[in-house]
Protein backbone atom coordinates (compact mmCIF):
# COMPACT_ATOMS: atom_id res chain seq x y z
CA UNK A 1 0.00 0.00 0.00
CA UNK A 2 1.23 3.51 -0.80
CA UNK A 3 1.61 6.55 1.42
CA UNK A 4 -1.79 7.84 0.29
CA UNK A 5 -3.76 4.63 0.81
CA UNK A 6 -5.04 6.20 4.05
CA UNK A 7 -7.37 8.26 1.83
CA UNK A 8 -9.29 5.17 0.76
CA UNK A 9 -12.75 4.37 2.09
CA UNK A 10 -12.78 1.23 4.22
CA UNK A 11 -15.40 -0.92 5.93
CA UNK A 12 -13.25 -1.35 9.02
CA UNK A 13 -11.21 1.21 10.92
CA UNK A 14 -7.54 1.58 10.02
CA UNK A 15 -6.84 2.17 13.72
CA UNK A 16 -6.84 -1.10 15.63
CA UNK A 17 -5.80 0.30 19.00
CA UNK A 18 -5.92 3.57 20.84
CA UNK A 19 -3.16 5.68 22.36
CA UNK A 20 -3.15 7.22 25.82
CA UNK A 21 -4.67 10.58 24.91
CA UNK A 22 -7.71 9.73 27.05
CA UNK A 23 -5.47 8.94 30.01
CA UNK A 24 -3.54 12.20 29.57
CA UNK A 25 -6.84 14.08 29.42
CA UNK A 26 -8.35 12.44 32.52
CA UNK A 27 -5.22 12.85 34.63
CA UNK A 28 -5.03 16.53 33.71
CA UNK A 29 -8.72 17.09 34.43
CA UNK A 30 -8.37 15.42 37.83
CA UNK A 31 -5.68 17.96 38.69
CA UNK A 32 -7.47 20.98 37.24
CA UNK A 33 -11.04 20.84 35.95
CA UNK A 34 -10.75 24.09 34.01
CA UNK A 35 -7.47 23.29 32.23
CA UNK A 36 -7.34 24.80 28.74
CA UNK A 37 -7.14 22.95 25.44
CA UNK A 38 -3.71 24.48 24.83
CA UNK A 39 -2.40 23.10 28.13
CA UNK A 40 -3.90 19.68 27.39
CA UNK A 41 -2.18 19.71 24.02
CA UNK A 42 1.15 20.61 25.62
CA UNK A 43 0.78 17.73 28.07
CA UNK A 44 0.09 15.29 25.24
CA UNK A 45 3.07 16.61 23.29
CA UNK A 46 5.31 16.31 26.35
CA UNK A 47 4.34 12.68 26.88
CA UNK A 48 5.02 11.83 23.24
CA UNK A 49 8.38 13.59 23.33
CA UNK A 50 9.38 11.65 26.44
CA UNK A 51 8.51 8.38 24.74
CA UNK A 52 10.46 9.43 21.66
CA UNK A 53 13.66 9.11 23.70
CA UNK A 54 15.82 8.01 20.77
CA UNK A 55 14.49 10.87 18.63
CA UNK A 56 13.59 8.58 15.77
CA UNK A 57 10.49 10.64 14.98
CA UNK A 58 10.82 14.19 13.65
CA UNK A 59 9.93 16.74 16.35
CA UNK A 60 7.61 18.78 14.14
CA UNK A 61 5.62 15.70 13.14
CA UNK A 62 5.43 14.45 16.71
CA UNK A 63 4.39 17.83 18.15
CA UNK A 64 1.74 18.29 15.49
CA UNK A 65 0.43 14.80 16.22
CA UNK A 66 0.17 15.52 19.94
CA UNK A 67 -1.60 18.80 19.30
CA UNK A 68 -4.13 17.45 16.79
CA UNK A 69 -4.79 14.20 18.63
CA UNK A 70 -5.79 16.03 21.80
CA UNK A 71 -7.96 18.51 19.89
CA UNK A 72 -9.78 15.63 18.18
CA UNK A 73 -10.45 13.98 21.52
CA UNK A 74 -11.70 17.18 23.18
CA UNK A 75 -13.85 18.04 20.15
CA UNK A 76 -15.46 14.60 20.33
CA UNK A 77 -16.30 15.05 24.01
CA UNK A 78 -17.81 18.50 23.45
CA UNK A 79 -19.61 17.69 20.19
CA UNK A 80 -17.43 20.05 18.15
CA UNK A 81 -16.17 17.41 15.72
CA UNK A 82 -16.73 18.16 12.05
CA UNK A 83 -18.16 15.12 10.28
CA UNK A 84 -18.78 16.28 6.69
CA UNK A 85 -20.43 12.99 5.75
CA UNK A 86 -23.52 13.89 7.77
CA UNK A 87 -23.94 17.37 6.31
CA UNK A 88 -26.58 18.39 3.78
CA UNK A 89 -24.49 21.25 2.36
CA UNK A 90 -20.89 22.48 2.44
CA UNK A 91 -21.30 24.45 5.65
CA UNK A 92 -19.09 22.73 8.23
CA UNK A 93 -21.37 22.44 11.25
CA UNK A 94 -20.15 20.73 14.43
CA UNK A 95 -21.89 17.43 15.08
CA UNK A 96 -23.72 18.81 18.14
CA UNK A 97 -25.69 21.01 15.75
CA UNK A 98 -26.83 18.09 13.59
CA UNK A 99 -30.41 16.82 14.05
CA UNK A 100 -29.24 13.21 14.47
CA UNK A 101 -26.39 14.02 16.88
CA UNK A 102 -27.70 11.85 19.71
CA UNK A 103 -27.87 8.80 17.44
CA UNK A 104 -24.32 9.03 16.13
CA UNK A 105 -21.98 6.11 16.82
CA UNK A 106 -18.75 6.90 18.66
CA UNK A 107 -16.76 6.41 15.45
CA UNK A 108 -18.82 9.14 13.79
CA UNK A 109 -18.11 11.56 16.64
CA UNK A 110 -14.31 11.72 16.40
CA UNK A 111 -11.75 12.48 13.72
CA UNK A 112 -9.20 9.74 14.29
CA UNK A 113 -5.67 10.56 13.16
CA UNK A 114 -4.24 8.07 10.68
CA UNK A 115 -1.07 9.77 9.47
CA UNK A 116 0.75 13.05 8.90
CA UNK A 117 2.81 13.42 5.73
CA UNK A 118 5.53 16.04 5.32
CA UNK A 119 5.84 17.36 1.78
CA UNK A 120 8.71 19.75 1.13
CA UNK A 121 7.04 21.48 -1.79
CA UNK A 122 4.67 21.23 -4.73
CA UNK A 123 3.47 23.61 -7.43
CA UNK A 124 0.07 23.79 -9.11
CA UNK A 125 -1.45 26.47 -11.36
CA UNK A 126 1.56 28.73 -10.87
CA UNK A 127 1.33 28.68 -7.06
CA UNK A 128 4.07 27.07 -4.98
CA UNK A 129 3.59 25.55 -1.54
CA UNK A 130 6.43 24.76 0.84
CA UNK A 131 6.83 22.78 4.06
CA UNK A 132 3.38 21.23 3.90
CA UNK A 133 1.99 18.91 6.57
CA UNK A 134 -0.84 16.85 5.07
CA UNK A 135 -2.94 15.35 7.86
CA UNK A 136 -5.31 12.44 7.23
CA UNK A 137 -8.12 11.48 9.60
CA UNK A 138 -10.83 8.85 9.29
CA UNK A 139 -14.44 9.17 10.44
CA UNK A 140 -17.56 7.03 10.07
CA UNK A 141 -20.13 8.10 7.47
CA UNK A 142 -23.90 7.52 7.31
CA UNK A 143 -23.43 4.11 5.70
CA UNK A 144 -20.92 2.86 8.29
CA UNK A 145 -17.85 3.30 6.10
CA UNK A 146 -14.70 5.02 7.30
CA UNK A 147 -14.01 7.99 5.07
CA UNK A 148 -11.14 10.52 4.91
CA UNK A 149 -10.94 14.06 6.19
CA UNK A 150 -7.77 15.96 5.29
CA UNK A 151 -6.18 19.17 6.51
CA UNK A 152 -3.15 21.04 5.16
CA UNK A 153 -0.88 22.99 7.50
CA UNK A 154 2.44 24.79 7.42
CA UNK A 155 4.71 26.53 9.91
CA UNK A 156 4.56 30.33 9.96
CA UNK A 157 7.41 32.71 10.81
CA UNK A 158 6.66 32.27 14.53
CA UNK A 159 7.06 28.47 14.19
CA UNK A 160 3.32 27.98 14.71
CA UNK A 161 1.23 25.51 12.74
CA UNK A 162 -1.26 27.27 10.48
CA UNK A 163 -4.03 25.49 8.55
CA UNK A 164 -4.50 26.64 4.95
CA UNK A 165 -6.69 23.92 3.50
CA UNK A 166 -9.03 21.02 4.21
CA UNK A 167 -10.99 18.46 2.25
CA UNK A 168 -13.05 15.29 2.13
CA UNK A 169 -14.54 12.92 -0.43
CA UNK A 170 -17.70 14.85 -1.24
CA UNK A 171 -18.68 12.68 -4.22
CA UNK A 172 -17.76 9.24 -2.83
CA UNK A 173 -15.53 8.67 -5.86
CA UNK A 174 -12.28 8.00 -4.03
CA UNK A 175 -10.88 11.51 -4.51
CA UNK A 176 -10.64 14.14 -1.80
CA UNK A 177 -11.95 17.55 -2.82
CA UNK A 178 -9.60 20.12 -1.30
CA UNK A 179 -10.53 23.66 -0.30
CA UNK A 180 -7.20 25.54 -0.37
CA UNK A 181 -7.14 29.22 0.56
CA UNK A 182 -4.93 30.11 -2.43
CA UNK A 183 -7.62 29.02 -4.91
CA UNK A 184 -11.23 30.07 -5.40
CA UNK A 185 -12.10 26.60 -6.70
CA UNK A 186 -11.69 23.00 -5.55
CA UNK A 187 -8.70 20.85 -6.44
CA UNK A 188 -8.67 17.07 -6.24
CA UNK A 189 -6.33 14.84 -4.24
CA UNK A 190 -6.21 11.20 -5.35
CA UNK A 191 -5.16 8.06 -3.43
CA UNK A 192 -2.17 7.93 -5.80
CA UNK A 193 -0.84 11.15 -4.30
CA UNK A 194 -1.57 13.57 -7.13
CA UNK A 195 -3.36 16.91 -6.95
CA UNK A 196 -5.44 17.85 -10.00
CA UNK A 197 -6.77 21.21 -11.14
CA UNK A 198 -10.27 20.92 -12.67
CA UNK A 199 -9.73 24.11 -14.68
CA UNK A 200 -6.59 23.27 -16.64
CA UNK A 201 -6.32 19.53 -16.07
CA UNK A 202 -2.80 20.07 -14.74
CA UNK A 203 -1.60 17.94 -11.87
CA UNK A 204 1.20 17.79 -9.32
CA UNK A 205 2.68 14.64 -7.84
CA UNK A 206 3.13 14.95 -4.10
CA UNK A 207 6.45 13.56 -2.90
CA UNK A 208 6.35 12.49 0.73
CA UNK A 209 9.62 13.37 2.43
CA UNK A 210 8.61 12.00 5.85
CA UNK A 211 5.52 10.38 7.34
CA UNK A 212 4.23 9.66 10.83
CA UNK A 213 1.57 6.98 11.11
CA UNK A 214 -0.63 5.76 13.91
CA UNK A 215 1.34 2.51 13.97
CA UNK A 216 4.53 4.39 14.86
CA UNK A 217 2.75 6.24 17.66
CA UNK A 218 1.45 2.93 18.99
CA UNK A 219 5.00 1.52 19.06
CA UNK A 220 6.07 4.34 21.39
CA UNK A 221 3.47 3.21 23.94
CA UNK A 222 4.17 -0.51 23.51
CA UNK A 223 7.74 0.05 24.72
CA UNK A 224 6.31 0.76 28.18
CA UNK A 225 4.51 -2.58 28.22
CA UNK A 226 7.57 -4.78 27.80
Amino acid sequence: MGDFSSLLKTKHSKRKNDTHVEQVYKQAKNSSADISLEDLQLLNIKELEEKNSKNKIDTNLLDLWGMLEMKSYVDALSGNTINPYFLTNQKLLPIKDLPDYMNLLDEARILNLIDIKFIKSFRLEGISFHNVFLVTYEILDKHNYFRPYVTLLTLNDNNEFVEFGYGYDTNDNGNVELFISSYNYLVFLTPKGTIHSPLSGKKAKLKVFDILTFHEILKLYKKDMR
